[in-house]
């Protein structure tokens, strides 16, 4: 009975050993499956998802529209037209002028092209920032302005598609650009404003400017456009091309705006007082005979100090213009005139020396003959000089 029943006891145990075994097992299992079940749905959701939905759509968003445009002529011609509304300022010294301009580029994207019957219309307008938003979904040519003084004061984007794949985009902007005026005719110049544009992304095997009878057309000044102190003329393109720094050449064009210096306000300032400072000793040592050779050496020594004098007032009120300026030619004559007169006054006009030059008929006759040819040997250099800086 002892045995029957010590067997029956070693029997539950291993019975409960084995259910006790089982149990743990299938608990251990659990776990182990909740993992392995969580791996392939983030595998599975997250990453094909993101492989599959998001990439390829970017991928053949940026090869249709913003790539280089296919099934074009190379290079592609950016057609360019400018319109100046306004011009507001020119500032010699800081070498800039601030203008009001509309900049318009054209160019040919097939991509963009759609069924005017579809779409109900043969163009589709986009202004302000919805513009904006959509030239940055849009392969465009990369037309900067590269002589922008500082961030335009306004700017506004509109933009034009139309069915046969034309891309029409109009800039308006209020800014300032770096002009470096050329002063040596002042105030007798004309200046060629310049508006600087450059698409340093493409070379010139893949973009040119380009202008159609259209662009020049719609290009121009406008009619209401004043400027105080200058009278502007008209808007000429230059084209060229530039080497970067790749060795590559780029394409550029540089619209300028052709402006003319009033000059009745500066004329008077120097020519006024010029003529009195050499009119007057001319006058005291040619033309009047009674003058002793004291008061003709005192004249022209008054004049020098004058004239002297003027050049400083004209440093000061023209602080941009240098020494090739006509002002400053004009006032350097003036000074070889008076050193001309003060040789003549000590030799010619000295009765000391006279004799030297012959007898008296002959230095009457040499008297009467640089009486009027010195005034107008002077006036003739000058008028020369101002003609010549008019050109």
């Amino acid at each position: 009975m002892v045995n029957r029943h010590y067997i029956k006891v070693l029997l539950g145990l291993c019975l409960s050993l084995i259910l006790w075994g089982v149990s743990a097992q299938a608990q251990e299992k659990v776990p182990n499956t909740a993992i392995t079940t969580a791996k392939p749905v983030a595998a599975s959701t997250v990453k094909p998802v993101a492989a599959s939905t998001v990439k390829p759509v970017a991928a053949s968003t940026v090869k249709a529209v913003i790539g280089f445009p296919a099934n074009v002529p190379n290079p592609l011609t950016v057609g360019v037209a400018l319109i100046v509304n306004n011009i507001s300022k020119i500032n010699e010294s800081g070498g800039t002028f601030t203008a009001d301009i509309d900049l318009l580029l054209r160019w040919k994207d097939p991509r963009l092209a759609f069924n005017v019957k579809t779409v109900g219309v043969d163009q589709q307008q986009f202004n302000g920032e919805e513009a904006t938003a959509k030239l940055a979904t849009l392969w465009t040519p990369q037309v900067k302005i590269t002589n922008l003084a500082e961030k335009p004061l306004r700017q506004e984007d509109g933009l034009f598609l139309y069915a046969d794949g034309r891309v029409v985009y109009n800039q308006r902007l209020t800014a300032t650009f770096e002009n470096k005026l050329e002063l040596a005719s002042f105030p007798f110049d004309t200046q060629a404003l310049t508006i600087r544009l450059t698409s340093s992304s493409y070379s010139i095997n893949k973009v040119i400017f380009g202008q159609e009878q259209s662009d020049i057309d719609f290009s121009g000044l406008s009619q209401e456009l004043q400027l105080s102190g200058w009278t502007p003329s008209n808007l000429e393109f230059v084209s060229s091309r530039f080497r970067g720094w790749d060795g590559n050449f780029y394409p550029q064009m540089e619209a300028q705006i052709i402006v003319k210096r009033n000059s009745a306000s500066h004329i008077p300032g120097l020519f006024i007082p010029y003529s009195l400072i050499l009119l007057l000793p001319t006058i005291v040592s040619l033309w009047v005979t009674t003058t002793d050779l004291e008061q003709r050496v005192s004249s022209w020594a008054g004049s020098i100090l004058t004239l002297l004098a003027l050049s400083f007032t004209l440093a000061i009120r023209y602080p941009i213009l240098g020494p090739e300026n006509i002002f400053y030619q004009i006032i350097w004559t003036g000074f070889g005139f008076q050193f001309l007169m003060l040789v003549i006054t000590a030799t010619v006009m000295n009765p000391a020396l006279q004799s030297i030059f012959g007898d008296k008929y002959i230095i009457a006759e040499l008297i009467n003959f640089l009486r009027w040819s010195l005034p107008l040997g002077l006036v003739i250099f000058l008028s020369r000089m101002v003609l010549l800086s008019m050109v």
